[in-house]
């Protein structure tokens, strides 16, 4: 053991005989023994979250999804015009600093104004985690990409899509009820005078648009549990908890 973990030790001993209690015992490896939960057998939500496999927005590891102009941009997005050359804090990007590329397709909408962005054109929104106040670790890559009349009418016809910093697509969807991006046109929003696209701090010609991260959860309404817990009532230690009177430190000065 480090001499910061025997004092921490020894100080816990003292404590605990002083308050009347055992001193806590640890094993040969020098760590302290954990006291039994009384509570935890008899936990019928301990083992097994029953909302966890009907949440909707529940962390899900990982997986790949395909999309292959998705794959790539993100090959290609590099060598394409860069329209801004400090970076840019996005709050619609989970406040990460972004640096936005555009391809050929889309310079003459976003270099001179002329919206809406013609079929084909793509924008590659590179982020970085932020640290200290400026980029630190690679985060998403973000791309929009114009698709044809009628392939989502009511957000202006963009595809959207996600690739981690490994280079794998990790979501892709258009802006549609129940689509997997829905939540990236619902932000792009607030840019609809500039057919969807933000453009603050770059040298696209466009009008300024505050990027606001939405307020409330997007999951809170679609969370099936989150109107009533089903494990509240079954909880056999929620009304009194067995330990609060055998708790020798409980009560004294």
């Amino acid at each position: 053991m480090t001499p910061s973990i025997t004092r921490a030790l020894a100080l816990s001993s003292a404590l605990t005989i002083a308050l009347g209690g055992a001193a806590p015992t640890a094993d040969a490896g020098g760590r302290l023994a954990q006291a039994k939960n009384p509570c935890a057998a008899k936990n019928p939500c301990a083992a097994r979250n029953p909302c966890a496999a009907r949440n909707p927005c529940g962390a899900r590891p990982a997986t790949a999804v395909k999309d292959p102009v998705a794959e790539q941009v993100a090959k290609a997005f590099k060598s394409w015009r860069k329209v801004n050359t400090e970076p840019v804090l996005s709050a619609t990007h989970g406040n990460t600093y972004v640096f936005t590329y555009i391809n050929k397709k889309a310079e003459p909408s976003a270099l001179n104004g002329k919206f809406p962005f013609p079929a084909g054109s793509v924008l590659a929104k590179e982020s970085f985690e932020g640290q200290g106040g400026k980029p630190g670790d690679r985060g998403p890559l973000f791309i929009m990409e114009k698709r044809g009349k009628g392939y989502d009418r009511a957000n202006g016809d963009w595809h959207y899509a996600i690739v981690d910093p490994a280079g794998t697509v990790t979501m892709t969807g258009s802006g549609a009820q129940k689509s997997p991006t829905q939540f990236c046109a619902v932000r792009h929003q607030q840019a609809k005078a500039n057919d969807y696209v933000f453009g603050n701090g770059t040298t696209m010609k466009v009008k300024p648009t505050a990027m606001q991260a939405p307020a409330g959860n997007p999951c809170a309404a679609r969370n099936p549990c989150a109107a009533k817990n089903p494990c509240a009532a079954k909880n056999p230690c929620a009304a009194k908890n067995p330990c609060a009177a055998k708790n020798p430190c409980a009560g004294r000065k």
